[in-house]
């Protein structure tokens, strides 16, 4: 038994010598981050293929990006308010033969009908759901049971919130009744209590 033991201890002991040689050797000839200059530094970058840019150049570009979503995020709205105001003259037209008096009337009465019917669409589209929460369960699978049932639209955003809010370490276990129309500062409020 003391013979293996022996031989084991002098093979590390060599393997050992052999890698402290090769650092010390091979220490010299590596060149670091902070030993090159800034030049060949650019040029080892773009020699791998990578673009450099300067802070100048950084910004301009991010700017040149911005007014280009800008713009497409412009023309899309453009487009749809046409094809309202075009749809608003027609019903205008339809209604110019009525009475001033009779119109106000009628719109009066129409906006309290629309007000009525969204109400009753909230009403009606207004999930309620008793949320169980057990021990050991983690937010995201309470998310996704929220989102599976309609309370919020997505899991991610709602778990993201939980987290950025340090929530997630404070939800406490139990039953608690979340709805639809619950924001998710609300829904986070009632399941940390």
């Amino acid at each position: 038994m003391k013979q293996p033991i022996r031989l084991f201890g002098i093979g590390l002991l060599t393997a050992g010598i052999i890698m402290l040689g090769v650092y010390f050797i091979t220490n010299g000839s590596t060149q670091t981050a902070d030993s090159l200059s800034d030049k060949e530094l650019v040029a080892l970058v773009e020699d791998k293929g990578y673009h450099v840019l300067t802070n100048s150049e950084y910004v301009a570009v991010s700017v040149d990006e911005a007014k280009t979503t800008a713009a497409k995020n412009e023309e899309q709205p453009e487009t749809k308010a046409k094809s309202t105001e075009e749809d608003s003259k027609n019903k205008e037209e339809n209604d110019k033969p009525k009475s001033d008096q009779d119109s106000k009337k009628d719109e009066g009465q129409k906006e309290e009908k629309d007000k009525q019917k969204k109400d009753e669409k909230k009403e009606k589209d207004k999930k309620t759901y008793t949320l169980k929460i057990e021990e050991g369960k983690p937010s995201s699978d309470i998310s996704e049971k929220l989102e599976k049932n309609g309370i919020i639209d997505e899991a991610s955003k709602f778990n993201d919130y939980l987290e950025d809010n340090d929530y997630s370490k404070k939800v406490q276990l139990g039953e608690f009744k979340v709805s639809s129309d619950m924001s998710l500062y609300e829904i986070a409020e009632a399941i940390t209590r």
